[in-house]
């Protein structure tokens, strides 16, 4: 019985693993302590089959990058619609491409259109045009729909694509059949993991399947519940304009993603659909391109 029970436990972790680990991040940028170089990397969000991009910048390479950002996102605080803002994401492709800072296999004018996203699309266009022009009436909600967006994340900020969502969902399933059925269960939990490897990494795979970000976390037990809010700012501009909000927030897009690790520790979504670029640098996260759907406030319910 021992041996199953230790059996089961090296499954779990092995699916952990190989599934779910690679498609959840929020990575942290370190310092060489040989030649103080910084690591910089990208990665393509909402779509399959492109690697991370790593890149060594020197310190004032490093901090050319990080003043361009902050200048990125001021000009984007001065646009009142999307097509001003239009040319200033492709210009940030531009930009990353003198750093060698594109994902892999993409040049200059597949991270444009990926960045944009739908927009390159009239016919969707002209549909957004048709949409109401103001969110749900909601209490202290920042919200936008089919919007161009940017951020920055210095804490609590989760992005997961769309296999990862599969395999938390059964790995939490299996983790509730394992508790009641333990030792029985041993075969089933066996099958079960290579599926869902097989499917997360075999058949999840078609373009634009879109990633989500999850804002705040919300741990809970018997003696309370904590709450440890996103910090960072979200700029949106879409079918209910231009929009901008500073953390601290959480998402509230009525979702939930349990941590695989601790059963009471919940990461609350903010964003579906997004597609884009992700870029790390100094502890922090910058992202901009397409979202389906934003829903962020400074009140976790």
């Amino acid at each position: 019985m021992e041996m199953k029970k230790i059996l089961a436990l090296f499954v779990i972790f092995l699916f952990i693993g190989v599934a779910v680990a690679p498609s959840i991040n929020l990575n942290v940028v370190k310092a060489s302590n040989d030649n103080d170089l910084v690591e910089v990397t990208t990665q393509a969000c909402g779509i399959k089959g492109y690697r991370n991009t790593t890149v060594k910048l020197t310190r004032e390479q490093y901090q050319n990058l990080e003043q361009y950002l902050v200048e990125f996102r001021a000009r984007l605080n001065q646009t009142s619609t999307r097509e001003e803002a239009v040319p200033i994401f492709k210009e940030a492709v531009v930009e990353l491409d003198k750093y060698g800072l594109l994902p892999r296999g993409m040049n200059v004018e597949r991270v444009q259109r990926l960045v944009i996203g739908p927009y390159f699309n009239d016919k969707l266009i002209r549909y957004l045009e048709t949409l109401p022009n103001e969110p749900k009436k909601c209490l202290d909600n920042f919200e936008n729909k089919f919007c161009l967006i940017s951020g920055e994340a210095q804490s609590y900020t989760i992005f997961q694509g769309l296999a990862s969502r599969v395999s938390c969902n059964i790995l939490y399933i299996i983790a509730i059949l394992f508790e009641r059925f333990q030792e029985n269960f041993i075969i089933p939990l066996l099958l079960i993991s290579i599926i869902t490897i097989f499917l997360s990494n075999k058949i999840l795979t078609r373009p634009y399947i879109g990633a989500q970000i999850y804002y705040g976390n919300i741990y809970g037990d018997d003696s309370g519940t904590e709450y440890y809010p996103a910090e960072g700012s979200i700029w949106t501009d879409g079918t209910y304009g231009n929009k901008v909000i500073n953390g601290p927030f959480y998402g509230r897009l009525n979702e939930k993603f349990p941590s695989l690790i601790l059963p009471f520790d919940q990461y609350c979504l903010g964003v579906k659909g997004f597609m884009g670029l992700k870029l790390f640098y100094n502890s922090t996260v910058n992202y901009f391109g397409f979202a389906l759907n934003v829903n962020v406030s400074s009140n976790p319910y």
